[in-house]
């Protein structure tokens, strides 16, 4: 998303999954190298060294005009509210 080009690629499937695996990660040159330390940390394949969510916010790059949301009280729904307001009801029921 920095730099347009994807972090794994490759014409061949099979080679670009052994990327993922292997956290072989190409970096574009004109990223800096806090933002290059910190898109490696975020796709590190070992998801007991893999950055945390809470790591990525108090990262100083990441921090770099950031803001954090602050919805609004009325606006949020949980999920199970959201899920039942979004629900279809049957029209019809089939019979066999």
């Amino acid at each position: 998303m920095l730099t347009v080009y994807l972090p794994f690629d490759d014409r061949n499937l099979a080679l670009i999954y052994q990327k993922i695996y292997k956290g072989d990660v190409r970096m574009h040159k004109s990223m800096t190298p806090r933002a290059q330390s910190l898109i490696k940390r975020i796709l590190d394949p070992n998801p007991k060294t893999r950055i945390t969510m809470a790591d990525i916010k108090v990262d100083e790059w990441f921090k770099q005009d950031y803001t954090p949301a602050k919805p609004n009280e009325d606006e949020v729904l949980s999920i199970q509210e959201n899920a039942v307001e979004n629900q279809e009801l049957p029209t019809h029921v089939n019979a066999f």
